[in-house]
């Protein structure tokens, strides 16, 4: 999916409230694309010859702010996931428009009842500025638990924000639990360095399995007496 639009650029910041702002920038900290519903990576990518379609709007509530993404992605040469994400965010102001590449590839790939590691390499950049934005590699690492019914994701990355210069870590952890072949639920958290983390819920529900899914999710920060509450719905589309 695509990443959370990070509005530290200073010629955005000054117009959105301060609330606005923390609240894009902790979603910005997300490591890389993951599969919806999921913000933290997995290790897995699509399967060879395969391609699929994320898309899901997002709707912060206190701030009034809406992103809407849409990212195919398809596997390139058997070892490499290759992405291509575009977005538009708009609050009572303006829209501004998003653009995301990214390349995933899996070092050991996840099987049931073992583990798996990979990269994930991410540019997401504000349109009409070129490929010059906020860079990010992530390290996720996968464990199959319980006859593959349960899936836990640890995340390690890092992040350089093209407006402040600066390189930050940032981490996620999160759990996937399969109920049956059409429905599974998701907990996660994660964070980036000097912006804070958030927490989410998640839900998933395979209209066609491994063809057609349509998910939810609602998260908010872990500080702040739950503050800034966002709220997504997606659709998942895989051949």
């Amino acid at each position: 999916m695509g990443g959370a639009i990070n509005n530290d650029d200073p010629m955005i910041l000054p117009k959105f409230p301060r609330a606005a702002c923390a609240c894009l920038l902790v979603c910005a900290a997300a490591p890389a694309l993951a599969g919806r519903p999921m913000t933290v990576e997995d290790a897995a990518i699509v399967d060879p010859g395969q391609c699929q379609l994320e898309t899901y709007a997002q709707h912060a509530p206190d701030s009034n702010l809406n992103e809407y993404w849409a990212t195919p992605a398809c596997n390139v040469g058997g070892n490499w996931e290759l992405a291509a994400g575009a977005a538009w965010m708009e609050d009572q102001i303006r829209t501004t428009h998003y653009g995301r590449l990214q390349a995933k590839t899996v070092f050991k790939p996840l099987l049931a009842g073992g583990w798996g590691i990979g990269l994930v390499l991410a540019d997401q950049f504000r349109a009409g500025r070129g490929l010059n934005g906020d860079l990010s590699a992530n390290v996720p690492l996968s464990f199959s638990l319980r006859d593959d019914s349960v899936l836990l994701h640890l995340n390690a990355g890092l992040q350089r924000t093209r407006a402040m210069r600066r390189i930050d870590a940032s981490w996620g952890i999160g759990a996937e639990f399969k109920l049956n072949e059409r429905h599974s639920l998701t907990a996660e958290a994660y964070g980036q360095q000097r912006y804070g983390a958030r927490y989410q819920f998640g839900y998933a529900h395979a209209l066609i399995p491994d063809h057609l899914q349509i998910d939810a999710t609602w998260g908010q920060r872990l500080a702040r007496a739950g503050k800034e509450p966002v709220l997504t719905l997606g659709l998942v589309l895989q051949n």
